[in-house]
């Protein structure tokens, strides 16, 4: 077996296979390419160190596949280099440095992290320690990794040329969500909402139930068969006119957001609070639920708030918006596009 000379460990070797962040540099080739190298990773918005450990791991999961392709569709023996890196709020960091022993790539083969070390066996494993460290300081309370940029790079070698790749993993750890409209017991609610809430995400699927007559509790109403399911990219959803089960003046529903973020082995979902409201008959929306949507929107404008509450005023059943009269829905929806572009909307006179 051909013997291949081991480079200079990484500073402070690292021990659990945190196999993340690899931000390294291919090295560079010394003949005409032999191979060409793909990845691919898996959705993850979230890892823990048992995730990235996966080298000792008794319990690994898919992380990233490695194609490698001989672009003459010979065969050839290769090995392969795998660095990370971490991008650190203060600086980047080498965290892990592997090197394969060689294997036979016969026209193409597939790698994931589950063959590392395993299938295919290691020359070198080092993790610098001081990132191990930083890492497992802000993981362990949650065990969660910290949020941030997950660098990796690979290099694959013959004796004659190197090719290689990188490809990174973002992991922003959404955590909750939190519900904004219709409020918890809205009783002015129109027949078409327009649901909102807040989450770090990148999707979130909302339920609505009815509340049947004899059921005690929202619980109770969650449990069965929903009115409505549906996934969405953002944080909000206007209730459909056509293709779904209306909402029937009078009555009460229940509903909930699942925050949907990726995770190694599958998809998580974080739950919110369950809330009520009731379809009212005029369409209208009560002025509570009205003032927090204006507030959240128009923050600088607190006072100007304060000062409704305070005389006690109440709606008149119409909203205009410079001079024509608008629906709830539209004002939610003119409210949302000032919450993510405020400037968006350049004036507007609300009555």
């Amino acid at each position: 077996m051909t013997q291949y000379p081991q480079r200079e460990a990484l500073p402070n070797a690292f021990v659990p296979t945190l196999l993340i962040l690899f931000l390294c540099f291919a090295a560079p080739g010394f003949g005409q390419a032999v191979f060409d190298v793909q990845t691919q990773t898996a959705p993850v918005n979230t890892l823990s160190i048992s995730d990235v450990d996966f080298v000792n791991s008794t319990t690994p999961k898919w992380l990233f596949t490695i194609n490698i392709r001989v672009l003459d569709g010979g065969t050839r023996s290769a090995t392969m280099e795998v660095n990370a890196s971490f991008m650190f709020p203060d600086e980047t960091r080498s965290v892990v440095r592997l090197v394969t022993e060689p294997f036979a790539v016969m026209g193409t083969r597939t790698i994931t992290n589950l063959d590392l070390g395993r299938t295919i066996p290691l020359v070198t494993h080092t993790v610098d320690q001081v990132s191990k460290r930083r890492l497992e300081e802000t993981a362990l309370p949650s065990g969660t990794l910290p949020a941030g940029v997950y660098s990796f790079a690979v290099t694959v070698r013959d004796s004659t040329s190197s090719s290689g790749t990188t490809f990174q993993i973002i992991i922003s750890n959404p955590s909750t969500v939190q519900l904004l409209s219709p409020m918890e017991g809205d009783s002015f609610v129109n027949p078409f909402p327009l649901f909102q809430w807040q989450y770090d995400g990148p999707s979130s699927r909302i339920s609505v139930f009815e509340k049947l007559p004899g059921q005690a509790s929202l619980e109770e109403a969650a449990s069965g068969i929903p009115h409505l399911t549906a996934t969405v990219q953002g944080t909000s959803f206007q209730y459909p006119s056509s293709g779904s089960r209306i909402l029937e003046l009078g009555k009460t529903y229940a509903w909930f957001v699942e925050g949907l973020t990726g995770a190694t082995g599958g998809t998580v979902a974080l739950k919110s609070e369950l809330r009520s409201f009731t379809v009212s008959g005029n369409g209208g929306s009560s002025l509570s639920s009205l003032l927090d949507e204006l507030e959240r929107a128009l923050p600088q404008y607190q006072s100007l708030f304060d000062q409704i509450r305070a005389q006690g005023l109440t709606p008149s059943g119409t909203i205009r918006l410079n001079g024509s009269a608008i629906s709830t829905a539209e004002l939610m929806n003119l409210l949302n596009k000032l919450r993510i572009d405020p400037e968006s909307v350049s004036a507007a006179e609300l009555q």
